[in-house]
Parts: C-alpha cells; structure tokens; sequence
C-alpha cells in the first residue's frame, strides 16, 4: 500500500512538473481602456433599452495577426436610458455594431457581416455615440396617476417608424411595468398583464390599468410602458424580433 501511495505521488509530482514548465507567466498588460457613450433615436432621444441588455457588437480587429485569424465578437451591455459604459477594454481598433434591439439595421451596406458597423480606435478614455431609427416611438399621454379605486392608470401613444428600404414591423401588443425600484425589469407581474394592439391603433390614446390595486403605498413607484412589435405578415424578418420598444420611465409617489 505505501508503495502504491510512493509512485502515486511521484506520479503526480511529474505531471505538475511538466504543466508548469509548459507554461509562461503572463505579462500581457490589463485592459483599461473605456468606451462610453449614449444611443439616441432619430429625434436626438436618448433609446430606450432594457436594463442592462446586451446591444452593442465588438470586435477588436487590430488583435488579429493576419486575414486567417478568427475574431470572436462581444456583446456590450447598455443602460435602460441608452447610455453605456466599459472600462475594461483593450487598447486597439474596433468595429462597433448597435446590433440587438427594436430597431431597424444600423449598417444598410454591410447589414450584418464581419465589416457591419463603425471603426473606433480606442485608446484612454473614448466617447462615442450611436444614432437607431426605433420601430416605434412612444409618447406619454396621461402620466402615471392612481384612481379611486387604488389602481395605477396610465396611456400613451405609438407611432411607426419608417426606414427607406425597410419593411415596417406589426405592433401585436403593449404592457406596463410597474417596479418600486428605477430598474424597470424589477417588475411585479401581479400588476400587470399583457393586452393585444394592433396597428390601427397607430396615434390613437391607448390606456393601461393595473389589474388588481396597488397593495403599497406610503412609497415610490417606477413606470414604464411597452409596445412589442413583430415580423410583418410577409415582410422581411430582422435581427431581434421580436422585440419592444419602450417609453421612458416615470416615478410616482403614492401616498
């Protein structure tokens, strides 16, 4: 048995051997590096994101040695007002993409190819912004207020946007969110229930109502609204459908 235990170990001394003469300390300087910046609609507004959902494609072409080499890209996550900030990026040139969200293409020559998007030399600290066409914008109507009854009413109103060569998306339903945190998707889904829209509702007030009455008061609340859209019924499939597009958040202290 000591035996057995001596060539074990021995054993296993080699092998760690062996593994820490095949490898090299890396001395390869951390990335620190920020990017930042804000993505507006077509009206100069800042979009409307989930929060902290992942927007922005990267890639970082200057890592690659020659033609052949492959170069993964990261996904770069934005606030829910359309605002972004990383601080550990290498220094180097990238290839930025608004990528995922409800809105039409950003690159109409390159789509979504490996050369889609625009080319920014990171080095220190870069600002860079992004302007989207959303497949809707929304406008508040009436702001978030409670009834009588103790339920949170609210309504807004959509409107669709147009980009030259694209297919408009269907709007097919809308929802509120209702958070007593500023992160919308810390939402209670007792409250709220999703509801069919169509787009002939397209400017028209449409209402939203909490389904059952606020069960809080003497504190803060957080609304937002939402509009889904999808593929139109023969039209041309995008990236990220479907998808919604929201309003901006509003704060409502009951009492």
């Amino acid at each position: 048995m000591k035996l057995i235990r001596f060539f074990s170990y021995t054993a296993v001394s080699v092998l760690f051997c062996f593994a820490l003469a095949g490898c090299e300390i890396d001395n390869y300087d951390a990335p620190d590096c920020t990017i930042e910046g804000t993505i507006y609609d077509h009206h100069g507004q800042p979009f409307q994101f989930n929060h902290g959902r992942e927007v922005i494609r990267s890639r970082e072409i200057s890592w690659a040695k020659d033609d052949d080499t492959y170069i993964a890209n990261r996904m770069l996550k934005v606030q829910q007002d359309g605002t972004y900030r990383h601080t550990k990026m290498f220094s180097g040139t990238y290839r930025l993409l608004p990528y995922s969200g409800a809105f039409f293409p950003y690159d109409d020559i390159n789509r979504e190819s490996d050369d889609a998007g625009e080319l920014v030399e990171i080095k220190g600290k870069v600002t860079r912004d992004f302007t989207l066409v959303p497949f809707l914008t929304l406008e508040w109507v009436q702001e978030p207020y409670v009834d009588a009854d103790g339920h949170l009413v609210c309504s807004a109103k959509f409107t669709r946007n147009q980009k030259s060569g694209y297919d408009m998306p269907d709007v097919y339903r809308g929802n509120m969110q209702i958070s007593r945190t500023v992160n919308a998707e810390a939402a209670d889904g007792t409250l709220f229930t999703v509801f069919s829209v169509s787009n002939s509702q397209e400017g028209n007030e449409i209402v939203f109502k909490s389904r059952i009455p606020l069960r809080w008061t003497g504190i803060n609340y957080w609304v937002r609204l939402s509009f889904e859209v999808r593929t139109a019924s023969g039209g041309t499939a995008y990236q990220g459908l479907p998808a919604s597009n929201y309003t901006t958040i509003k704060q409502i202290f009951v009492p």
